[in-house]
């Protein structure tokens, strides 16, 4: 029996899965309003069916390919439902899962590229179809997006704190969790200089979590069962944050990173909710 369950989980593995089904995906769009497939999307470079048995034509599209940095060339029209990769030289057929349109949260794209190497944004008009890669997400377009989740569940983190703690209490808490951070001699310096600001408001996620860590009613409240739970969790949304945050960083450097990038943000979601802000599914007031 042993064997057949090993056997079965094999079978099991050799299949992909996007890191959340389309419905999870909905519960996790913060601002319905913000960032398009179409936005994140690049321009494609596309091979025309009838280009493919011209061997000359095809030897020079292949190596403006490479020269261009493309990874892969859908084929059109996009009816076909290939691609050529760079790489291998080689023809796929795309997934129906593969498509999305053109004015859907860029969310879905994200999730998209933890199961598959790129995304296809449709549009009415066949010319301004983009295509996705997890190089995209490298951009500022994306940046921009992601940085709504990190940025969220860090204020609703902050004002949970502030609950638990007065000022004076937080300064002796912070120096006991956190020797040597900085975040209270920051906010002394902007007390002098008249900036009327609560201590938490000067602490970076990495502050938060030791200062969450050190108490256990705010690990329950925000759902950590452990103290080695929570650090896990603050440093996977600390790892990417930081990453959202700085021009010169790489968001994705490899395929892996895009399923932690994707696990990042449902964990920042997850603590956001839990520490009382606001979930999922709102949009930017007019």
């Amino acid at each position: 029996m042993i064997n057949g369950q090993v056997a079965f989980l094999f079978l099991v593995s050799l299949f992909f899965y996007m890191y959340w089904n389309e419905e999870e995906v909905e519960d996790y769009i913060r601002y319905p309003s913000e960032g398009s497939a179409e936005e994140l999307g690049s321009p494609i470079y596309f091979i025309g069916q009838n280009e493919l048995e011209q061997d000359e034509l095809m030897e020079d599209l292949i190596n403006d390919l490479e020269e261009r940095g493309y990874d892969y060339a859908p084929i059109r029209p996009y009816s076909s439902r290939e691609y050529y990769e760079v790489e291998t030289g080689e023809f796929h057929s795309t997934d129906e899962d593969q498509y999305v349109r053109y004015n859907e949260i860029m969310l879905y794209c994200i999730n998209i590229l933890t199961e598959y190497p790129f995304a296809l944004a449709t549009h009415p008009d066949r010319d301004s179809w983009r295509i996705v890669t997890p190089a995209d997400l490298n951009t500022r377009t994306a940046k921009e997006f992601l940085f709504t989740y990190y940025a969220e569940m860090a204020k609703a983190v902050s004002d949970l704190i502030k609950e638990e703690y007065s000022v004076d209490e937080l300064q002796e808490v912070y120096e006991d969790a956190r020797p040597g951070g900085g975040a209270i001699g920051r906010w002394s310096d902007a007390v002098d200089e008249n900036v009327n600001l609560h201590p938490v408001e000067f602490m970076s996620i990495a502050d938060l979590k030791e200062v969450v860590r050190d108490n256990n009613t705010l690990l329950d409240e925000l759902d950590f069962s452990s103290k080695t739970q929570c650090k896990q969790a603050f440093d996977t949304v600390e790892k990417f944050r930081n990453k959202v945050m700085h021009g010169n960083r790489s968001v994705i450097s490899s395929e892996e990173d895009v399923e932690a990038l994707v696990e990042s943000l449902e964990i920042a979601c997850d603590i956001a909710v839990n520490a009382g802000g606001d979930g999922p599914g709102l949009d930017i007031p007019p």
